[in-house]
Formats: structure tokens, C-alpha cells, sequence
């Protein structure tokens, strides 16, 4: 009988410092399988369906392949597509909480699951580089993580095969909170904010794929998305947990 060292050393990690559910508050494990609650992960708002063609939000209207949302003629994005896991209604937004703002990680111990959910979000993934929004040092310091970064690890870790991580972009500055701008001054705020990483090895002919923890207006992205093409990459995709 094979040993079950990952449900031992669950339990062993829930002793010494037991987690919680993000979304019914419950302690973590309560199925073994999975961190979160199976009832709260099947009720999360996962995306699938009809979508904007630019950034991947689910969209109410019959398929069709040219559809693109407001928020996508509004934004004009210079990346090529998206893709977004969940909607940021109230669970959604509890997930991301608890990564983002408690520092969390053990929550994306449910990658796998979550892609069981939108299983097109791991074909989107496949074979690509994955490529972190990056926090300014000093934020980075603070925050001791990047969450970006870690999600980007846990997508490559569940997908495996040719997908990897690669830290290929710096923030060169500062920049306010975007919580309560628009999107023309989440635009101005994010501006050459970012750069292209010196002596970075990435291959040009590679397919790139920005991982983000949401997308609001998608300003961050495309900020992030034009360094990349300033750096002489032909194209760029993104993606996201949460899409608001």
C-alpha cells in the first residue's frame, strides 16, 4: 500500500498552523483533496462559455468568433488575447483576498482543481512562458511575495510539459494604488512603468503569456504587454485568476 505523504503532511501542516477555507471559513482539508471546500469551489463563477476574443471575459450573447466587450473598445489592447479563470463576485473575490492581501499560498495548492473547471484555461496555458507582473522592489520587500508570481508558478506546476515561469519583466517605478482610478488614469498611472529585464534569455519566437492575479480594466497588462513588444517580441497574450 503506497504511503500518502501529501494528506499526512496536510495534516501535519494544519496542526502546527491550521489554514482556513477563504470562502466558508471552515479549516482547510476539510476533503483532503483540496484546500478550499469542493461545495465553495463549485460555486465559484468560472468562466467558460462566450467570450470577448481580446480578453477572454464571459460574455452574454450567441457565439461568435469577432465578439469583443466594452471594456476591450474602450482599452484598444495592444495584446494579442485573454483569458480569465473566474468572475470577481463575492467567493471569487475571497480567493484572491486571501492569496493577495494574507499572503495565502496554500490556496493554489487547488490549481489542478481549478483547471478541472475550466479546462480550456489549461489548453490556453500549455506550452507557453508565463511571465509574472512584477511589484516594484520596495513593494516586493514589504509584501515579502509577489502573488502574480506565484500563480504563475502554480499554472506550471499543474500543467508541467513546456510551460514555464520566467521573471522577464522589472517595474522601474512606483506607482499608486489603481483600486479607485478610471481607466484613463490607471492608464497614466502605469505608463513606462515597466521594462524588459537586462540579459533576460527569453526566445523571441517563444509564445508569451502575461499572468496577472485580476483583470479590471486591463491596464497593468497593457502596460506590461507593450514593454514586452517595445522589446521586440511579436506578440503577447495574458491571463488571469479573477476577471472583474
Amino acid at each position: 500500500m503506497k504511503f500518502d505523504w501529501k494528506r499526512w503532511g496536510n495534516q501535519i501542516l494544519d496542526m502546527i498552523c491550521p489554514g482556513e477555507c477563504p470562502i466558508c471559513n471552515l479549516l482547510a482539508y476539510q476533503e483532503e483533496r483540496s484546500y478550499s471546500c469542493m461545495p465553495c469551489l463549485e460555486n465559484v463563477a468560472w468562466i467558460r462559455g462566450v467570450k470577448c476574443k481580446k480578453c477572454g471575459t464571459n460574455m452574454d450573447a450567441f457565439p461568435y468568433g469577432g465578439l469583443i466587450c466594452s471594456g476591450c473598445r474602450d482599452l484598444e489592447p495592444s495584446f494579442e488575447r485573454g483569458m480569465s479563470m473566474f468572475r470577481l463576485d463575492q467567493l471569487g473575490e475571497k480567493l484572491i483576498h486571501e492569496i493577495k492581501y494574507q499572503g495565502v499560498k496554500g490556496v493554489l495548492n487547488d490549481m489542478p482543481i481549478w483547471l478541472e473547471f475550466v479546462p480550456e484555461f489549461a489548453e490556453y496555458i500549455e506550452g507557453a512562458v508565463l511571465i509574472p507582473v512584477p511589484l516594484h522592489p520596495r513593494k516586493q520587500r514589504k509584501r515579502n511575495f509577489n502573488q502574480s508570481k506565484w500563480i504563475a508558478d502554480s499554472l506550471a506546476k499543474a500543467i508541467g510539459g513546456g510551460t514555464w515561469v520566467e521573471d522577464a519583466l522589472v517595474r522601474t517605478r512606483m506607482t499608486k494604488t489603481q483600486t479607485k482610478l478610471d481607466l484613463n488614469e490607471r492608464r497614466k498611472n502605469v505608463k513606462n512603468a515597466f521594462a524588459l529585464r537586462q540579459g533576460n534569455c527569453l526566445d523571441t519566437e517563444r509564445r508569451l503569456i502575461l499572468v496577472d492575479d485580476v483583470f479590471t480594466t486591463g491596464a497593468t497588462l497593457e502596460a506590461c504587454a507593450q514593454a514586452l513588444l517595445k522589446g521586440g517580441f511579436p506578440k503577447v497574450e495574458v491571463a488571469t485568476a479573477g476577471r472583474k
